[in-house]
């Protein structure tokens, strides 16, 4: 089983990437896992929302195998807590040899992509940098994998 965390965007000054890396590290302990960063389709700034949702979309279909599951991170979707994040990775683990979770551009993903992968979580409800989101994410990640294997890292 390989997890992979997929995001659109540009990395310039992320003051969270050693955070990012020691997490990365830390979730390879429990399965394959990498991290991978799609460039943005270029489009005019001026470009409608909806053009860049389905320029981001088609980039994310042609990109990614046809037989990986995918898990979108959208603050429209289904919230966890730490605890009932680990039950839902342990489930999707068992069910599917390849995760992608997908942070998406800018302007989030169209009602019909969330639609049809069907997976959405949110992280919060509260809207957080690119940078940030990916480190929650991680972190969350890694926390599920201590919950899972009854590691002292979840103090509950």
């Amino acid at each position: 089983m390989s997890i992979q965390l997929v995001y659109i965007g540009r990395d310039k000054k992320n003051i969270y990437a050693d955070a990012e890396r020691e997490f990365v590290k830390r979730i390879k302990r429990y399965t394959k896992f990498d991290v991978l960063a799609l460039s943005p389709p270029k489009l005019s700034t001026t470009s409608p929302r909806q053009l860049f949702q389905s320029k981001e979309e088609e980039l994310l279909i042609e990109k990614l195998p046809s037989n990986s599951h995918f898990i979108l991170l959208d603050e429209k979707g289904k919230e966890f807590s730490s605890q009932s994040f680990a039950k839902f990775l342990d489930v999707k683990r068992s069910q599917h040899s390849k995760i992608n979770f997908i942070v998406g551009g800018a302007y989030g993903f169209s009602d019909s992509f969330r639609k049809k992968h069907k997976n959405v979580i949110s992280l919060s409800k509260l809207t957080f940098p690119h940078h940030m989101a990916r480190l929650v994410f991680l972190e969350q990640l890694y926390r599920g994998f201590t919950i899972l294997n009854n590691e002292p890292y979840h103090n509950q």
